[in-house]
């Protein structure tokens, strides 16, 4: 192995995916949206660098998905929306030989946001909350204790809030 993060071919793989999305109004105010994909990673050779056949691409989860739910309710100024979504992502690895240092957990991430908007669709502002339970999470970790003893990472971001104002014109 390269002491170094270095990206090179590999060999040649099989691919094959699914992705669906769909959005429901169930009434005028009420709706879902969500989507889901899938993929099946397959080696077919790897040639001379060592990379088991049984291994899977680096940062390629296998499901990942979202949903949202959405209320938009009619005010005497204009509309307030009050939404929930959150997104999935399955584990994945961040090299190619797949090692224990090298793997990102699964998480799920939820966020919420209130929305007004006027009725003449000229100013809207949001209050927004990411990651509104707080979740600890991996973005990538990188598995350098082959070549100097560390297996270092980057974390995601914790709850966040943020207020935004737009005016059209």
């Amino acid at each position: 192995r390269l002491p170094c993060l270095l990206p090179s071919n590999v060999g040649a793989a099989d691919v094959k995916g699914l992705e669906l999305e769909t959005t429901f109004y169930l009434t005028d105010r009420l709706s879902f949206d969500g989507a889901i994909s899938y993929i099946n990673f397959k080696y077919k050779t790897t040639g001379a660098s060592g990379v088991p056949l049984t291994a899977i691409t680096p940062y390629t989860p296998k499901v990942t998905g979202s949903f949202g739910v959405q209320y938009d309710q009619p005010v005497r100024t204009g509309t307030v929306s009050l939404r929930f979504d959150g997104n999935y992502q399955g584990s994945m690895y961040t090299e190619a030989f797949n090692t224990a240092e090298s793997k990102v957990d699964s998480y799920f991430l939820g966020n919420g946001r209130i929305t007004y908007k006027s009725e003449n669709d000229k100013w809207q502002v949001s209050l927004e909350v990411a990651n509104i339970f707080n979740k600890y999470y991996m973005l990538t970790v990188s598995d350098i204790s082959k070549s100097i003893g560390q297996v270092t990472g980057q974390p995601g971001m914790p709850r966040t809030w943020a207020i935004s104002v737009k005016r059209s014109f």
